[in-house]
């Protein structure tokens, strides 16, 4: 049997890798930011585009004193808040606007920014898109000239005079008309007249015909807002030269991106108790680990089973736990220790009632005295939290609020923390029934920076109470809880819970076929004759081919006689000797 797989870890029939030798890498634009991590518009996100955008854009307004500053709406009331618009508010007034706490929580505070301050976050790293939404073309350049950033940044507009007098002004300042709708010539005459050498285009009006047209003029071409993986992909095959996203680390990492491919399920998974025992053994007391070596065992002080079956459960079987007289309690190892500065929980959780509730504090779901990393109900905070702490001490609490949370019925409860969430701080995140809830960025005591280390360890876990020793005893059921060493993505645990709740467990995820060719780098030699392209193998063969094509769409010829080198550890490595041609994409084979 044959095993196809793109290099950049698409499903087969999209590409995500070209090599292209007529230029750079396509850039990635972070959409007012990283406007899908924090706030838009806000110093949290430009610096959340750090190492993920080569350019970050921005809107901007004037205040009523004269101020530049950054606000997408005409109004204040979406993004922060205060209500009225921008215009009629000084910078004084902006400034008392929190501008982070309707994104998320961990983001209340946050300021409307201005020009000066978004420069200086910002171009350290990356270029700032300036899209003008306001105000005149003198104060631009006024502005820009006083921090001598005259050709540091890229001004767009869809005002295309507003450009035309900015560079008769100061023909120093790199331009970029904006537009929508059908793209013509004479929007590009208007566009070159105005002194613009970049356009950017609502991703609805650009075609391979468009970006043709486009760069026949020696222009620049960009695309507007693009999220989906498989979109940004179209866009690379097209030869696009920037893509404006929401989600700027998917354009700067295409072989990372989220896609519609089966899931490398057993991916660092860890342990995976799926709480069908009592199906066999209504009084069994071992909690089968299905995946790795981590069995629980059901500790009971009455005679009831405590086993729930089909028509109850989830799943398969589950289990109900009932506070102190029945609790699973899952002995320390060296694998559940985690050793990595990532991990992700995953499970079925039955509510019989809201944090508020409680007779206790907390209800511990899946819990330990060490709080390494757990589950549990917060009685004072009316919220189903996550906690995860590093071995630095620093920890972070993201929590389901109790009006999201139902009563009597499963809900899919899943976290992560990845402590590369950004460059100073790893982020702590929740989600219920697929869909993020709430993100910490950072410690909690001094966020948005720390929580970067590795997993806390010396976590000696129970499930219904804190810890083999410790109380805060939970009521309610459980089922198909499963653990990994790494963060998994948003469409990952949606995808759980979609089967979930069509009847599928963990269990028949891991049956499913895998992507075993995982994408690495595909970069020039030092002496930029041969392309180095490496990829690891996790599956069973031994015999690898190299295929070619100048489209995404093919046909795809096998390259004859080359052989990949092997890097040892399931590494290897294709030399392909640049030929001239201007784009390749490339597909790995395996039989």
């Amino acid at each position: 049997m044959e095993h196809r797989r793109w290099l950049g870890g698409l499903v087969v029939g999209v590409c995500a890798w070209a090599w292209s030798l007529a230029g750079a890498e396509v850039l990635s634009i972070a959409h007012r930011g990283n406007s899908m991590s924090a706030p838009e518009n806000t110093l949290a996100a430009f610096r959340a585009a750090e190492g993920k955008a080569d350019l970050v854009e921005t809107d901007i307004r004037v205040s009523s004193d004269g101020v530049l500053v950054l606000m997408h709406d005409v109004t204040v009331t979406r993004t922060t808040d205060g209500t009225g618009n921008v215009s009629a508010m000084t910078l004084t007034q902006l400034k008392g606007l929190d501008a982070g706490s309707w994104f998320a929580p961990e983001f209340a505070g946050e300021r409307v920014p201005t020009l000066e301050e978004m420069l200086a976050t910002t171009l350290p790293f990356a270029t700032p898109l300036l899209e003008h939404k306001a105000g005149s073309a003198a104060s631009y350049v006024t502005e820009l000239r006083r921090l001598g950033v005259l050709t540091n940044v890229i001004v767009q507009s869809f005002d295309w005079d507003f450009l035309a007098a900015m560079h008769a002004l100061e023909p120093l300042i790199p331009l970029c008309g904006l537009g929508s709708g059908a793209l013509d010539v004479a929007d590009l005459d208007r566009i070159e007249a105005a002194g613009a050498r970049t356009v950017a285009w609502e991703k609805g009006g650009v075609t391979a015909v468009e970006v043709a047209m486009v760069h026949d003029r020696g222009l620049q071409f960009f695309v507007w807002t693009v999220d989906s993986p498989q979109e940004i992909a179209r866009f690379v095959s097209l030869g696009i030269d920037g893509v404006i996203s929401n989600d700027p680390a998917s354009v700067k990492n295409p072989g990372t991106i989220t896609t519609n491919a089966p899931t490398h399920w057993s991916d660092r998974l860890i342990a995976h108790w799926t709480f069908d025992d009592g199906l066999a053994d209504p009084a069994a007391r071992v909690v089968t680990d299905a995946w790795g070596a981590n069995p629980g065992t059901l500790v009971q002080s009455d005679p009831a089973s405590h086993w729930v079956g089909e028509g109850v459960a989830r799943i398969g079987g589950g289990l109900d736990l009932e506070g102190a007289s029945a609790h699973v309690v899952v002995p320390s190892t060296k694998a559940l220790d985690i050793g990595t500065n990532a991990v992700t929980l995953s499970g079925w959780v039955w509510l019989p009632g809201l944090p508020s509730r409680l007779p206790a504090a907390y209800g511990a779901i899946y819990d330990s005295t060490t709080d390494c990393y757990v589950l549990y109900l917060d009685r004072s905070n009316r919220e189903l939290r996550f906690k995860v702490t590093d071995v630095n001490g620093h920890a972070a609490r993201p929590g389901i609020p109790e009006a999201a949370l139902r009563t009597n019925e499963w809900l899919h409860v899943a976290a992560t923390y990845s402590g590369q969430g950004t460059v100073a701080a790893g982020r702590a995140a929740i989600y219920l029934d697929g869909v993020l809830q709430d993100v910490h960025t950072g410690h909690d005591a001094s966020s948005p920076v720390g929580l970067t280390g590795n997993v806390k360890t010396g976590q000696a876990a129970a499930m219904g109470r804190e810890g083999p020793t410790g109380g805060n005893a939970f009521t309610g059921m459980v089922d198909d809880l499963a653990l990994w060493g790494r963060a998994l993505s948003g469409e990952e645990i949606r995808q759980l819970f979609e089967a979930g709740r069509n009847g599928l467990g963990l269990a028949d995820l891991l049956k499913l076929p895998t992507p075993l060719l995982v994408p690495g780098s595909i970069r020039p030699d030092a002496a930029g004759m041969n392309l180095e392209i490496t990829f690891e193998n996790l599956g069973p063969w031994q015999t690898f081919r190299l295929a070619q094509a100048d489209s995404c769409a093919g046909p795809f010829e096998v390259v004859p006689g080359l052989a990949p080198i092997a890097l040892g550890e399931g590494r290897y490595q294709f030399v392909w000797p640049l030929d001239g041609s201007s784009m390749r994409f490339f597909l790995i084979q395996a039989e």
